[in-house]
């Protein structure tokens, strides 16, 4: 049974006025009372208006788009292609950018509940669901793109992270670079873990050892790979080939190499997942792991809106093959 604002008004000793005041702010509430209102909301796990029901029961042929970091190019064109696949059938798509911030995260998700969406797409800031239970509470559905959750049983489309790791670390082990460093995102993400598995397992197949000083994990973004790839580029032995993990972090080796005066692929080779945006290189440069963007965008829309139709229908998990593109960074074109 639902819970009302009437039963939030009782638990907090208030009128059910007085508690729809305070939650739409829309009159005078003491703080005293706001505060006590808060725990039994809380305490109750209560969504106003509602929205939980309707949802449930009533289409608006609104979607929303839970992503991390929209100025990653490969995020943006999954968000275009979202949004081009649910334009075609009918829906319109509210897009919220999370910056890898659990908190964010499930801030964004509160205000979804709140509005009347018929469902979700969600590219999880880390491994820790509790914001993602809130919508399993509430009976929305949704589905998860570019990186599963364990111990979460819902609609997934990824690609194969764990076997682009390992083509491209395996093509510069065996075309002669020995020390190999990673350059990776936070180790709660699984592409991260995918990726340094990948490049793990790569090693051990080509018998060469493994180094853990040439592990470094941290953040997607451009800064952490500027930082990392200073420490590596300044160290003593200097790697000879890094293995950026994103295409931010590609950009955060390249402003490092440039810093220390260092020329890819002559000092150093350069190896990424996802491919450099063509504004800033215009021929073939990046050694690239490339993932099927525009067809993950499309086939979440599909898995959604067949979830929405078909609730009970069995749970899938697609995961889409990656391809490897030789270009001039490794030094082996």
């Amino acid at each position: 049974m639902s819970v009302t604002l009437r039963d939030v008004a009782a638990k907090s000793g208030v009128s059910s006025v007085t508690v729809s005041r305070a939650l739409n702010n829309s009159g005078y509430v003491s703080e005293k009372v706001r505060q006590r209102i808060a725990v039994a909301v809380a305490e109750l796990n209560y969504v106003p208006n509602s929205v939980a029901s309707s949802l449930r029961s009533k289409r608006t042929r609104l979607l929303a788009l839970l992503l991390p970091d929209i100025t990653n190019p490969f995020w943006t064109t999954v968000a275009r292609s979202v949004e081009d696949a649910a334009t075609e059938q009918g829906y319109a798509v509210i897009l919220c950018n999370t910056d890898e911030d659990p908190s964010k995260e499930g801030r964004y998700i509160e205000l979804l509940l709140r509005r009347r969406i018929d469902g979700l797409i969600v590219g999880p800031t880390n491994e820790s669901f509790e914001s993602l239970k809130r919508l399993m509470q509430h009976g929305v559905h949704f589905v998860l793109v570019d990186r599963r959750v364990e111990g979460l049983s819902v609609d997934c489309v990824k690609s194969d992270s764990y076997d682009g790791a390992h083509q491209v670390t395996r093509h510069l082990l065996e075309t002669g670079h020995k020390r190999i460093a990673i350059i990776t995102g936070p180790m709660t993400v699984p592409t991260s873990k995918d990726r340094v598995a990948g490049y793990v397992a790569a090693h051990q197949a080509c018998g060469s050892a493994i180094n853990d000083k040439l592990i470094f994990v941290g953040s997607y973004c451009q800064s952490w790979g500027f930082k990392a790839a200073s420490d590596l580029l300044s160290g003593n032995p200097c790697p000879d080939a890094i293995f950026a993990a994103n295409s931010l972090i590609a950009l955060g080796v390249l402003e490092a190499a440039r810093t220390l005066n260092l020329r890819i692929p002559d000092d150093i080779a350069l190896v990424s997942f996802d491919e450099l945006p063509q504004i800033i290189v215009a021929n073939r440069f990046l050694t690239s792991v490339i993932q099927p963007s525009e067809d993950m965008g499309r086939l979440t829309i599909r898995l959604l809106l067949d979830r929405l139709a078909n609730p009970d229908r069995a749970i899938q998990e697609i995961t889409l093959p990656v391809k490897l593109l030789i270009g001039t960074s490794c030094g082996c074109s």
